[in-house]
């Protein structure tokens, strides 16, 4: 008779084990990939990233999901680089180097690549005074030979309106390359943690518990959150 097999874990075995708050936050990674790679694939976006004008619809689509998708990035990215431990800043170098006699300064790229924010707007930093009231009473009398520009708000708000859209393109792509470059965020998120200013804001952000979010999605954005808090407090 054969003997029993025993089953012995290894320790690289015991160091993939996950706990249910390392599960919550790779479940929060692999679906924020998945939603960014929908959401480019459904406006379009090819090799080149020249995509100013959205129809309204479209617009109103991709500025909610950016509301919701970046504050999650920003915090999981803060987690990441809580685990692995703050960072001294680097030393201070010449910002401008001199460039060598004979020889061309490098080309700027035609497409930059944009690159995603760690650091979010502190409260009461950002002026928000809401705009004069405005009666709407059809558009105004222009003349031929003047140049007056166009007030888009003149016009009935249709859904299939054309509007400009290269800002929230340019924050797609650079949520993007963030997570294909997770390590380089990740350093980054380590020196700031170092400073005494806080990375995140303290309250949760609006895009978490607003609609079309669930209540268990609310519940899973505001454990994130929460654990990115207190990863990071307010030193200053």
């Amino acid at each position: 008779m054969a003997p029993p097999i025993r089953l012995t874990a290894h320790p690289l075995m015991l160091s993939c084990m996950t706990t249910p708050a390392d599960l919550l936050f790779h479940a929060a990674r692999f679906s924020l990939e998945w939603l960014a790679g929908d959401m480019r694939r459904a406006l379009g976006l090819g090799r080149l990233p020249c995509l100013p004008f959205l129809a309204r619809w479209q617009l109103r689509q991709l500025t909610r999901f950016l509301a919701h998708a970046e504050p999650l990035l920003r915090r999981l990215i803060l987690l990441m680089a809580a685990d692995l431990g703050a960072l001294a800043a680097p030393p201070q170098t010449d910002p401008t180097p001199h460039a060598a006699p004979g020889k061309a300064a490098p080309k700027r790229a035609l497409f930059p690549t944009p690159h995603f924010r760690l650091c979010e707007a502190l409260p009461g930093k950002t002026p928000r005074t809401p705009p004069p009231k405005r009666f709407r009473t059809g558009p105004r009398i222009r003349l031929l030979d003047a140049d007056a520009p166009i007030d888009l708000s003149e016009y009935p708000a249709e859904p299939d309106d054309i509007l400009p859209a290269t800002r929230q393109v340019r924050r797609l792509l650079a949520l993007e390359h963030a997570l294909e470059n997770l390590p380089r965020y990740v350093e980054a998120m380590r020196r700031l943690l170092a400073g005494p200013r806080p990375v995140i804001a303290r309250a949760l952000p609006p895009a978490f518990k607003r609609l079309p979010v669930t209540q268990a999605e609310q519940a899973t954005l505001t454990e994130l959150h929460e654990a990115a808090v207190r990863e990071n407090p307010d030193t200053s």
